[in-house]
């Protein structure tokens, strides 16, 4: 009999598990799929998930996760954070707030007052968010006191939701900034940003204030070294399928592995993702519910990460051309398919990710159907748009790559499209950091994922994982 069962092959559900294991709480990760956390080929490495993670910084929720778990990771910080190239400009994301106000001054001198004061809105709605996560504030109320608590914090959320809105919908006006805005909250948050401007966007643009991280060697070294820590806490990892789920008072999971036989296990609780491949059915599957699954059916998955992988000579990399890159082809066309690409590229010398003298880049951009559901044809042409795009950034592309494999990099976001986060669309998000509660109708079954929180994006994820492992626990 395990304390908890986790189901779910997403990060959030192993920082449950890692959290229940470091609380000294028998724990067992059930994965649905053998997805790696990493790719590697011919000398190059790249991670499943190539976007940002946030929560770093001292203070930060992840950064605060892996004290407690003693785990140590290298990395360093990015500066400046992000860099968003159009055609004919650069803009550099510093996180220093001089010079990041200086530097949008001089690419936008006609609206450097606008962008003051929206800087100072940024600053002062991301804060009063900050305040609020920090006290626990539930925005999926449940209890009275959670009603009551957001009562007293409402005058202040509709203050802050306003100011920053006006502020917001005036930069808006100008179409290379509201790519720029737009670029920021599509990499660091997990709603759709087209048309709505939650509280959760003030704090998610004041995320490349903040530092990013370059994680030598790659992010998938961090997720090895919490797989580590839960396995030396007892926890245990399989691989398998659900065959039948009973959550009707103890937990009885029916699992089939690798030999064909279909064990029992048994479980206290339960925690499941909302990436679990059969999460819908098992929503619509039991009455107790039906309220539960009213708001998961208005969350809509609107956009899917796609991404390429090449190796490249150095050489053909310009200079001070930086780790997180954005590349818009178009400022008056959508960001998807191809039009607005996002690059990770590794560091010179780092040579865990490339061979000495060459750099290893993922190549991401946003569809508005899963890659699960197109063909190789549709998938083939899309990559040959972004490399026709990013030829035009980097003139010594072609005759400068090493390695490209389109097939599997195809076959890579296809597989991996439980692991890594969608872009959400949610009717009339508010304050817009959760939607889903990490509590069920059932009192020992638990949910966690990115959907729960997904105004704040990687971060998010953690707290759910984290938020999860808690309430198993029994800590409120």
């Amino acid at each position: 009999m395990y304390d908890t069962i986790v189901l779910g092959d997403d990060p959030s559900s192993l920082i449950a598990a890692v959290t229940l294991a470091s609380y000294g709480k028998k724990a067992i990760l059930l994965t649905m799929d053998d997805i790696p956390d990493f790719y590697s080929e011919s000398g190059y490495t790249f991670d499943m998930d190539p976007l940002p993670w946030t929560g770093l910084n001292r203070g930060d929720v992840f950064r605060q996760l892996l004290a407690h778990l003693l785990i140590t990771h290298e990395d360093h910080p990015l500066d400046p954070a992000l860099q968003i190239i159009f055609p004919n400009h650069r803009i550099d994301l510093y996180n220093d707030t001089q010079s990041y106000l200086k530097e949008m001054e001089r690419e936008f001198p006609g609206n450097a007052f606008e962008i003051l004061k929206f800087y100072k809105s940024i600053a002062k709605s991301s804060s009063f968010a900050s305040e609020l996560i920090d006290q626990n504030l539930h925005f999926q109320p449940e209890t009275v006191w959670d009603y009551i608590n957001l009562l007293r914090s409402m005058p202040g959320i509709v203050l802050n939701k306003r100011a920053f809105t006006a502020h917001l919908r005036n930069i808006r006006k100008e179409p290379q900034l509201k790519k720029v805005l737009e670029a920021q909250i599509l990499l660091l948050s997990n709603l759709d940003p087209y048309g709505i401007s939650p509280i959760s966007f003030a704090r998610t643009l004041s995320l490349s204030l903040n530092k990013f991280f370059y994680h030598t060697g790659g992010k998938h070294h961090l997720i090895a070294r919490l797989k580590k820590k839960f396995e030396a806490d007892g926890g245990i990892i399989q691989r398998c399928s659900i065959s039948t789920l009973d959550m009707e008072r103890a937990i009885k999971a029916n699992v089939k592995v690798a030999s064909d036989d279909i064990p029992t296990i048994y479980g206290r609780n339960i925690i499941i993702s909302t990436k679990y491949e059969d999460f819908a059915s098992l929503l619509a599957g039991n009455n107790k519910f039906s309220a539960l699954r009213k708001r998961y059916d208005q969350i809509i998955p609107s956009l899917y990460p796609f991404t390429i992988h090449i190796g490249v000579q150095d050489r053909c990399l310009p200079e001070n051309m930086g780790v997180y890159v954005v590349i818009v082809s178009d400022e008056t066309g959508p960001d998807e398919d191809g039009n607005l690409l996002f690059l990770e590229t590794s560091v010179p010398g780092d040579t865990l990710r490339a061979p000495d003298g060459k750099r290893a880049i993922s190549v991401t951009t946003f569809l508005k159907n899963s890659p699960s559901e197109l063909d190789n044809a549709v998938l083939g042409t899309l990559a040959q748009v972004m490399l026709n795009n990013l030829s035009v950034f980097l003139p010594f592309l072609d005759e400068n790559i090493d390695f490209m494999d389109v097939e599997k990099s195809i076959d890579i976001s296809r597989n991996c499209f439980r692991t890594i986060n969608h872009k959400y669309r949610v009717k009339g998000p508010f304050i817009g950091m959760s939607f889903l509660p990490n509590k069920t109708p059932l009192k020992n079954v638990f949910l966690t994922g990115g959907m729960l929180m997904p105004g704040l994006g990687f971060e998010g994820e953690i707290m759910s994982g984290t938020n999860a492992a808690k309430l198993a626990i029994g800590e409120n």
